[in-house]
């Protein structure tokens, strides 16, 4: 059996513990290439995700604290066994029989004036998207992308549209479809009631996009 070194380090992140059902995400990359089709499993439910084209991964029901996730396949037959320490994103790299993990603690979220679901791109860029309404469908619960645009689930339409509003920098448009992840500083998605401020516009929801200065 070969032997197999665990290198670990942490990245710089804020010092939030965080307890309960948490979701952690990351990548696996084997020499600097994504690696597709991994078996990461979550210690506390044995529940399992693989790993998509582009390496990635989001698996929850962990307190990050104190548990750990397994890797299989990653090196030949053998399963690697990975405390979180605290973290909830989590580099995997693999260079021959060395793997080095990386470890960050999410920054706590900016605030929201609106009472909204607040994105960074630092959350948009883990979902693998570069397209930035995709990012967004994959990683704001309820939202839907289909047809270059989004679709907030929950919501009636009151007009004839079934997309939400769009504020890009502060002014309304509906020409959003060509921003890229790493065009934005941070996104914020409105539904029920934080949507009233926008009236009959924001019937369908509200997407704020602001844009790195």
């Amino acid at each position: 059996m070969k032997k197999i070194l665990i290198f670990a380090c942490w990245l710089a992140g804020s010092a939030v513990i965080f307890a309960g059902d948490e979701a952690v995400e990351g990548f696996v990359f084997r020499d600097k290439k994504a690696v597709p089709g991994l078996v990461i499993t979550n210690s506390v439910n044995d529940k399992t995700e693989k790993t998509n084209r582009k390496g990635y991964f989001r698996i929850k029901g962990l307190s990050t604290e104190s548990d750990t996730i397994s890797v299989s396949g990653l090196i030949d037959m053998e399963t690697l066994i990975i405390p979180l320490w605290g973290a909830n994103q989590i580099k995997i790299r693999q260079t021959g029989d060395s793997v080095f993990v990386e470890r960050d603690r999410k920054k706590a979220p900016p605030s929201s004036a609106y009472g909204g679901t607040i994105v960074t791109r630092e959350a948009l860029e883990l979902t693998g998207e570069i397209n930035l309404l995709r990012a967004i469908s994959r990683k704001v619960p309820g939202v839907e992308y289909a047809n270059e645009n989004l679709i907030i689930r929950g919501l009636n339409s009151i007009n004839s549209s079934v997309y939400p509003l769009y504020i890009l920098d502060g002014v309304e448009t509906s020409q959003v479809a060509f921003l890229t992840v790493m065009e934005v500083e941070t996104v914020e998605v409105l539904k029920d009631a934080s949507t009233s401020m926008f009236g009959v516009r924001g019937g369908n929801g509200v997407v704020i996009i602001n844009r790195k200065k």
